[in-house]
């Protein structure tokens, strides 16, 4: 083995012992498979990259039972399942990231596959919370939320705030997991490529298959239609806002790239990670990230019509 393939394998293994580290923590859990995407281009075998992916997720998994072990056994178990959703997640998004570079250099098309175990592992886990055998679960996490927020603490109702937070999550595990993926990928594409014109060029084009706007509207309908039908059973409903939720973070993206093309078209200067940095920092704020993120969304829908690049 030659001396750069071990050095990469090396940085390959640090990475996974980072991101099962980070993934103990609520914040660092978001950038868990970064150092893992940054050192998989070094790495010549796909199947070493493959492993270092499923490393990171048995490490993680063992870590959190360990952690966990009090209530191995007991009716909250299902909590576990919920706090390895992100991880675990975002390692399988990670991985079809991973292995979908080897097939195209399209970042919509990659960030589309590995999309699809991210909305499959969140959908699951709302038709969970749709029945009634996660009320332990709710309740469980209602209980953890109260603790922080007691309810003499404020001058709201704060117990009814906690069942609203707790239903949304209901229609919307898919649509959170997306986003989270979009973090990391964006993160190391940003810093393997920032110098790659190429790159550069495809970041700012990135489009979707104009038929999906009407998957999208669909969706939306079924959704609205399912928040004013009380005879539509819940998990009926959070499937279709899971759906519809999800496709528009997949307009947001295509929003992102529009705007990247429209600065980049005042000046090459301008990089995808400037725009991709500034998106993020206005989605820190409450209230403005609401506004950006439809924004971006109606801006990647128009386009199906008003052809921006």
């Amino acid at each position: 083995m030659e001396q750069a393939d071990r050095a990469a394998l090396r940085n390959l293994v640090l990475g996974v012992l980072l991101g099962i580290v980070l993934s103990r923590f609520s914040i660092g859990s978001v950038f868990m498979t970064v150092p893992v995407l940054l050192a998989c281009p070094s790495v010549r075998k796909a199947s070493a990259r493959l492993l270092a992916f499923a490393a990171m997720a048995l490490g993680t998994v063992i870590w959190t039972l360990i952690q966990n072990r009090a209530i191995l056994g007991t009716e909250y178990w299902p909590v576990i399942l919920v706090g390895l959703y992100i991880p675990l997640a975002l390692v399988a998004g990670s991985a079809v990231w991973t292995i979908g570079a080897a097939y195209s250099r399209s970042s919509m098309r990659k960030f589309f596959w590995a999309c699809i175990p991210v909305f499959a592992m969140g959908l699951m886990l709302s038709l969970y919370f749709a029945s009634e055998s996660s009320s332990v679960v709710r309740g469980a996490l209602a209980d953890s939320i109260l603790y922080y927020f007691p309810a003499d603490s404020l001058s709201v109702d704060i117990a009814s705030m906690v069942k609203t937070v707790i239903d949304a999550m209901t229609l919307l595990f898919a649509p959170a997991g997306l986003i989270m993926l979009a973090i990391p990928v964006v993160i190391s594409d940003i810093s393997l490529n920032r110098y790659d014109e190429d790159w550069q060029y495809d970041f700012a084009n990135m489009k979707l298959p104009d038929f999906y706007v009407w998957i999208l509207f669909a969706a939306w309908g079924l959704a609205l239609l399912a928040n004013l039908v009380s005879a539509i059973p819940l998990w009926a409903a959070a499937l279709v806002w899971n759906l519809a939720a999800s496709l528009s973070v997949l307009y947001m993206v295509v929003g992102v790239s529009i705007l990247v093309a429209f600065a980049r078209r005042r000046t090459a200067v301008m990089t995808a990670g400037r725009i991709v940095l500034t998106v993020a920092l206005l989605m820190l704020i409450p209230f403005v990230n609401m506004v950006v993120f439809f924004g971006l969304v109606l801006l990647g829908v128009i386009e199906t019509w008003a052809r921006f690049r």
